[in-house]
C-alpha cells in the first residue's frame, strides 16, 4: 500500500443524505452519502490514534467548501502531530465538484494552502476540461487525482423510489483511462481512481501515464481486495527482476 485516503471531512458536522443511499446497478452502484461526517474536531478526536497505528501514510479528503472553512479544516488537520512533533498526516486531497471552474480551483487550492503546508492532491471530476487540471497545476497542486465519479441514478424497487448520487464501478474504467491519457503530458503526478478491479487494470493505468492508483468501488465488494492486489503486483514485480 502507498497510503490510505479517508472519507470526506468538513469543518462542521454533516448529517448526510437520507436513506436509501446506495443501490446496485448493472454497471456498479449509485452512492450518495451526503458527505456524512462528525466534523473535523470529532474526526481528529476519534481517529488520530488509529491513524498513528496504521503504519501507512494517511491522506485526508476535503470536499470543496467555502474558502474560510477549507482553511480552518486544513489547519486543524495539519496540526495533528506524532509524539516526535512531526505531522501525522501525509497529504490533503481536495475534491472538486462537477460544476467547478478554473477560477474556483485557484480559490480552493489557495484556501487549503493557507491552512496547511502538507502536499496537496486535487481530485478532478471524471471528464473534466483540461483547463481545470491546468488551473490546479498553476496553483501549485502536488498531484492530480482522476477522478470524482459522474452523477448517476438508480431505481430501488424495495423503496419504490429513485436514488440519485454518483456512479461507481467498472463502467468508469474507460472514462478515467481516457482522462489519464489526455493529461499524461502534464508536469505533475497523476493518480487514477475509478473502475479499477484487477491487477490488469492497475497495469493499464500505469502504462497510460498514472503514477499511482486508488481502489474504491472494489472495496465495497471485497474489503481485502486492495491488500490482495498490492500483494499480487508486488510478487509480479519481484518475479520480473
Amino acid at each position: 500500500f502507498g497510503a490510505v485516503v479517508t472519507q470526506p471531512i468538513t469543518l462542521r458536522p454533516e448529517r448526510g443524505a437520507p436513506q436509501p443511499r446506495a443501490w446496485e446497478t448493472t454497471a456498479g452502484f449509485v452512492l450518495n452519502t451526503g458527505l456524512q461526517n462528525p466534523g473535523v474536531r470529532k474526526v481528529i478526536q476519534e481517529n488520530r490514534k488509529s491513524w498513528a497505528r496504521l503504519g501507512l501514510p494517511v491522506i485526508v479528503h476535503l470536499p470543496a467548501d467555502r474558502p474560510d472553512d477549507l482553511t480552518r479544516t486544513a489547519r486543524a488537520l495539519s496540526s495533528v502531530q506524532t509524539p516526535q512533533g512531526d505531522p501525522l498526516l501525509a497529504a490533503i486531497e481536495l475534491g472538486l465538484p462537477l460544476e467547478a471552474t478554473p477560477q474556483d480551483v485557484e480559490t480552493w487550492v489557495a484556501a487549503v494552502q493557507a491552512g496547511s503546508e502538507l502536499p496537496l492532491l486535487v481530485k478532478l471530476p471524471v471528464g473534466s476540461h483540461r483547463a481545470l487540471a491546468e488551473s490546479a497545476v498553476q496553483a501549485q497542486a502536488d498531484a492530480l487525482v482522476i477522478g470524482t465519479p459522474p452523477p448517476g441514478a438508480a431505481y430501488a424497487p424495495a423503496y419504490r423510489q429513485s436514488i440519485s448520487g454518483y456512479l461507481f464501478g467498472p463502467a468508469l474504467h474507460n472514462l478515467v483511462l481516457r482522462d489519464v491519457q489526455t493529461m499524461a503530458d502534464m508536469d505533475v503526478p497523476l493518480v487514477a481512481v475509478g473502475g479499477i478491479h484487477s491487477a490488469a487494470d492497475v497495469y493499464t493505468f500505469l502504462q497510460a501515464g498514472a503514477t499511482a492508483v486508488q481502489i474504491d468501488s472494489l472495496l465495497f465488494i471485497d474489503p481485502q481486495a486492495a491488500y490482495q492486489l498490492a500483494l499480487e503486483i508486488t510478487n509480479t514485480l519481484f518475479e520480473s527482476q
